[in-house]
């Protein structure tokens, strides 16, 4: 996904950018509302295009990316919630569900704790980057 933006800080090689408004907005039921397109976010300047505050570049935030990141935080803990009931069914064999449970919350707890610490290791690769200035060629 492309997306035009304005630079508004540069730290390094992580720039401050706000999302522009596209011609979508102005029909769109949540024009007045939309807090995506009011707030800033970070890119990561990876290309280390010489950028100015206020000049208008081309962000994109790869698909991939965004799927590797739900994954990682939001999928895995959910597959290990039932991975952990299961586990503590079979291993507990109680007529009360409170082991299954509880192995259940662990089990998310640590995927989650998992899927934040890989996050935390690919924090740049999960940041949308510059592509290039507003008028520049991307290829």
């Amino acid at each position: 996904m492309k997306e035009l933006a304005t630079v508004k800080e540069i730290k390094g090689d992580i720039v401050t950018v706000s999302i522009e408004m596209q011609e979508g907005c102005s029909v769109c039921g949540n024009n007045g509302v939309c807090k995506i397109r009011k707030s800033s976010l970070l890119a990561y300047n990876k290309k280390h295009i010489s950028v100015k505050e206020g000049e208008q570049v081309i962000i994109e935030m790869p698909g991939t990316q965004q799927i590797k990141s739900a994954f990682w935080v939001l999928g895995l803990p959910l597959i290990m919630l039932f991975v952990g009931y299961g586990f503590g069914v079979l291993v507990f064999r109680t007529s009360t569900e409170g082991p299954a449970v509880a192995s259940a919350g662990a089990g998310f707890i640590l995927a989650l704790l998992l899927g934040l610490f890989v996050q935390r290791k690919n924090k740049l690769d999960s940041f949308p980057y510059i592509l290039a200035h507003e008028g520049e060629s991307i290829f």
